[in-house]
């Protein structure tokens, strides 16, 4: 019996043990279960916080960025791949209504509904195909009615590309109804500009022609009257009426020059020439002027300097003028230089530095930054006491700037002054300077010739016969176009002397009657040569373009009219 009582209690105590182990068991997961709990309340707040803070940041960014697309000053939309709108700030549709409508519908629904015109969907949809089918940004300009009239959108799709897909389409624009209509009226405004610029080119031309006329006779006879035997008082009024006559020659050529220069028409030439012979030319028109105020001229040219280049020589020459003349106006005693020396050769170019240099009353320490300004001189007295338009220096410097030459001064004020100037000329070829080497015209002309001169002032006439006398042709004169043709249909010339501007009939159209005529009779070509006062680049085009053979400005430079002598009735004979 106590045996059996042993083995119960053992078997109570074993119990208790086993009670007591689970307890502790069930105590200890309690209290893991309970650390759990706190750790995952703790995570979850910490989790809600995080997510609380991340959503406040996305919402924060999204309100930034809504904040942009609905305030910028740009209609911004966002398209599906079939578009369809996804996306509309308040720029490029004010009603939330309508905008909130608009979400997923295409421009065909929307226009219906707005009742706009079919055309806008359209247009549109034209230019989402060409987005699509070109995979790139691109722009157009649309025309709306809006409610002040018309309104000028310019807008540009992007497509948005992902795994070479396009996934979306970002459109934006901007209102440029102020930038398309201030171009119009730029557009207008050059039209007018561009009349104006005609008009005052027509007016310079028609005044060129009225002032050059009577210079050309006044030019004419002077230098007549230069070549008889004169006393000495009569030679100086002569060489004086010259001066006066070149001065106010000089006056319009610059008038001229400046209105190309504004226009843009300022065009250069490019034929060989003998520098020597242009600086003996410059002597020559300023030497009664320089002995009468007692100022010795110096000149001195570069040996290395070839007896050719090419280049503009009209242009050089009207530089010099311009200033050496300027040093004539402003030097009362002492001397004015000229040089050129070579200074870089190239293998087809060589350039020159050029100097003017005089002992005049020199230039303003304030004022040199300014002398190629137009229009402007020293100062009112200067202008008062030496005359002048002012655009002489300033036409020079286009001249040189025009050529890729450029242009510096040195003076000080009651010392003088020196112009330097730098272009570059091109080199002629042995071929060509052996064929210049000069030929008198009395040795090509073989046979008299026939002249025929068109030219309705009396003046003119009576110049024109006078200096045509050292080759003595056989001269007709007539005073109008009408008379020309006669006289062309009528009797064999050699060479014609043409005026542009003439009373009943004008150059330009009787010309262009003649090679008419000349064609419907099978007749050889007659040389014809356009006389004119107007000097005028478009004028020569003109000219030529009509017919003429060559161009012959008046006042009548002997030089030119030998050329053209020599060109022309020179070729007559070889052809005879």
């Amino acid at each position: 019996m106590s045996k059996e009582i042993d083995i119960l209690k053992k078997a109570l105590e074993r119990e208790r043990r086993a009670r007591k182990e689970a307890e502790n068991f069930l105590e200890e997961r309690s209290l893991q279960l309970y650390r759990t709990n706190v750790e995952l309340t703790e995570l979850n707040k910490s989790l809600e916080e995080k997510v609380a803070s991340r959503t406040q940041e996305l919402e924060k960014q999204r309100n930034f960025y809504e904040a942009i697309l609905n305030n910028i000053p740009a209609d911004v939309v966002v398209a599906d791949g079939n578009h369809r709108y996804m996306f509309i700030n308040p720029k490029a549709v004010a009603n939330k209504e309508v905008r909130d409508w608009m979400i997923g519908k295409d421009d065909f629904e929307y226009v219906e509904y707005r009742n706009k015109p079919r055309k806008i969907a359209e247009e549109r949809r034209e230019f989402f195909n060409r987005v699509k089918s070109a995979r790139k940004t691109l722009e157009w300009t649309e025309e709306l009615e809006g409610p002040k009239g018309k309104e000028y959108h310019l807008r540009r799709w992007y497509p948005v590309i992902e795994d070479d897909e396009i996934v979306m389409y970002i459109g934006y624009a901007i209102e440029i109804t102020e930038t398309v209509e201030s171009r119009l009226e730029l557009m207008d405004a050059r039209d007018i500009a561009e009349k104006a610029t005609l008009a005052k080119s027509e007016f310079l031309s028609k005044m060129s022609h009225e002032i050059r006329t009577p210079l050309n006779a006044i030019v004419g006879l002077t230098d007549i009257l230069m070549q008889e035997d004169l006393e000495e008082e009569q030679e100086h009024y002569v060489h004086s009426m010259k001066y006066s006559a070149d001065n106010l020659l000089g006056i319009v050529n610059e008038i001229l020059d400046f209105s190309k220069i504004e226009a843009g028409k300022l065009t250069f030439e490019t034929i060989p020439f003998d520098l020597r012979h242009s600086f003996k030319g410059i002597r020559q028109t300023f030497e009664f002027r320089l002995n009468e105020l007692g100022i010795d001229f110096i000149s001195e040219i570069d040996e290395d300097i070839p007896s050719l280049i090419s280049g503009d020589r009209v242009k050089l020459n009207q530089i010099f003028l311009n200033l050496v003349g300027n040093a004539v106006k402003f030097t009362e005693r002492g001397f004015i230089r000229t040089t050129a020396f070579l200074t870089k050769e190239e293998k087809d170019r060589i350039w020159l530095e050029f100097k003017v240099q005089d002992s005049g009353i020199g230039i303003s320490p304030d004022r040199i930054d300014h002398v190629f300004d137009g229009f402007e001189q020293e100062g009112v007295d200067t202008t008062r006491k030496y005359g002048g338009t002012g655009l002489g220096l300033t036409i020079t410097k286009k001249f040189i700037e025009g050529q890729g030459g450029s242009i510096r001064i040195e003076s000080e004020k009651g010392k003088g002054s020196t112009f330097i100037f730098e272009m570059p000329f091109g080199r002629v070829s042995q071929d060509v300077i052996e064929a210049s080497e000069p030929v008198s015209i009395e040795a090509k002309l073989i046979r008299p010739f026939r002249l025929l001169v068109a030219e309705d002032n009396i003046m003119n006439q009576l110049v024109l016969k006078k200096v045509l006398e050292a080759w003595n042709p056989e001269v007709t004169i007539v005073s109008n176009g009408e008379q020309a043709l006669e006289e062309m249909k009528s009797n064999d010339y050699d060479l014609v002397f043409m005026d542009i501007q003439m009373p009943v009939k004008g150059g330009i159209e009787t010309i262009q009657e003649w090679r008419k005529i000349e064609k419907e009779e099978d007749r050889n070509h007659l040389a014809v040569v356009a006389l004119t006062a107007d000097a005028f680049q478009e004028s020569k085009l003109q000219a030529l373009s009509a017919g003429m053979d060559d161009f012959l400005s008046k006042p009548i430079d002997l030089t030119e009219l030998r050329r053209i002598i020599s060109t022309y009735i020179g070729r007559a004979d070889d052809q005879g």
